[in-house]
């Protein structure tokens, strides 16, 4: 065995050096094996190879490593190298290279390609060839996967989630300053639940088919709940129906509010100008609506003026969706303080009660406790009193809604861990979440 050239191959892998080894090829060979980087370093040392097979990466002990310090022993300066390596990098090619080895070697390879490259060496003739995929007569195709993207067909989408008055400006980007605005589509059916300035942008983007009718649901006829009705694309096609379904009114009725505010004074298109059949229907929380496969359930909430929120029944899921109630009016104590016959919870248990068959609730949280202090009152719920509603409706998932225009992205980002912080604390498994414009949920 005195003849025989001496290689060692240092490879982490047993299949690689099994197969090296018994090939017909190798019989012509002395071989030594390592799997780690210091046995590798060990071996060189008892073995003296006349060529060192090595993967770059080897355990323990970089490949890199091992050639920096083969170089520093003159005794090793005859000895060829040949790299093998997974990580086809250019930069992995040019460092190995730039180290000393006589060749880059691709993995995976045939044991044939390898002893091709031996016997090169060992002819004197060996030379790095360019970087490449290629591995001898093999090439590492990449194939690029191009999955093909589902359509949604049943969704809710936000297009507007803030309260009061719509903003805008740089620390309003991430979560959006459109008032409410709810899209839900199920197949062919689209409904929409309040008319905020968000339904500008949706309503340029909804492709009108032939005697389209659309329903628009309003929870209640506030300014932030209406005020983009009259930028609603559809309102101009004729062949469109728009089905506005409101609560009674206590002064006027929904058509005769949306009359006034159409006024010449105020909008140069009034309502029975607008080439879209505009009808309206009253909302009664005695008679759910169904659209197709879709029913529309509401309930009062307590709110200035009547006002509802929602419950969405589509064939897989049930959304609630509340953006105007105030829980526990007056209440600045511990959420864990409020118990199931409290006297402050009577007024919300119907709601409560609506509520328990959903799998998400959309409802508001409009107001940090420091805040309730000074807005009791005014129709909407502190973070803590929008988590007893939650608790006791006994759905574990919660989308906040209905912004505060003073709350900027950084103040709802210091919200949502408030309410996991008082979720927690609570004891309760709830996943909170905040809503933004353009969020979409499959149905």
């Amino acid at each position: 065995m005195g003849d025989k050239r001496k290689i060692l191959i240092a490879d982490p892998s047993t299949a690689l050096i099994d197969a090296v080894l018994t090939s017909k090829e190798g019989k012509n060979f002395e071989f030594a094996t390592a799997k780690t980087g210091p046995a590798a370093l060990k071996k060189i040392q008892e073995f003296e190879p006349d060529l060192l097979i090595i993967d770059l990466m080897m355990p323990h002990i970089h490949a890199l490593e091992i050639m920096k310090t083969i170089k520093l022993n003159s005794r090793y300066s005859e000895m060829g190298i040949i790299v093998t390596s997974y990580h086809v990098m250019i930069q992995n090619y040019h460092a190995v290279i730039d180290e000393g080895a006589d060749y880059f070697l691709v993995k995976p390879f045939e044991t044939y390609q390898l002893f091709e490259l031996v016997e090169t060496f060992f002819k004197g003739e060996l030379k790095p060839a360019p970087f490449t995929l290629k591995s001898g007569s093999e090439i590492v195709e990449t194939h690029c996967y191009h999955p093909i993207p589902s359509t949604l067909t049943s969704y809710i989408r936000f297009w507007g989630t803030r309260g009061s008055n719509p903003v805008a400006g740089a620390e309003y980007v991430r979560y959006g300053g459109n008032t409410s605005c709810l899209e839900v589509r199920h197949g062919d059916d689209l409904i929409i639940i309040d008319a905020g300035t968000g339904i500008r942008q949706l309503g340029d983007l909804i492709d009108l088919d032939d005697n389209q009718t659309i329903h628009l649901f309003v929870s209640h006829t506030h300014w932030d709940h209406i005020t983009g009705f009259p930028f609603f694309n559809p309102l101009y096609k004729k062949t469109c129906d728009v089905v506005v379904w409101a609560p009674v009114g206590f002064e006027k009725s929904t058509k005769e509010l949306f009359t006034s505010m159409l006024a010449y004074a105020y909008f140069p298109v009034r309502l029975d100008e607008m080439k879209a059949k505009v009808t309206f229907k009253e909302l009664r929380d005695d008679r759910p609506v169904s659209i197709g496969d879709l029913i529309i359930d509401c309930h009062f909430t307590n709110h200035p003026g009547p006002t509802v929120g929602f419950k969405i029944k589509a064939p897989n899921k049930t959304i609630g969706y509340i953006t105007d109630n105030e829980v526990l009016l007056g209440y600045h104590g511990h959420p864990n303080e409020i118990h199931r016959k409290h006297p402050l919870l009577e007024p919300h248990l119907g709601l409560i009660d609506f509520l328990k068959d959903c799998d998400l609730v959309v409802h508001e949280a409009q107001y940090f406790p420091e805040e309730y202090y000074r807005k009791t009152g005014w129709g909407h719920s502190s973070i803590p009193n929008a988590t007893v509603l939650l608790k006791y409706t006994g759905v574990n998932e919660w989308l906040v809604t209905h912004h505060d225009p003073n709350h900027n992205d950084s103040d709802l980002q210091i919200k949502l861990q408030l309410h996991n912080d008082i979720i927690q604390e609570c004891g309760l498994n709830i996943k909170v979440d905040i809503a933004y414009d353009g969020l979409m949920i499959p149905l």
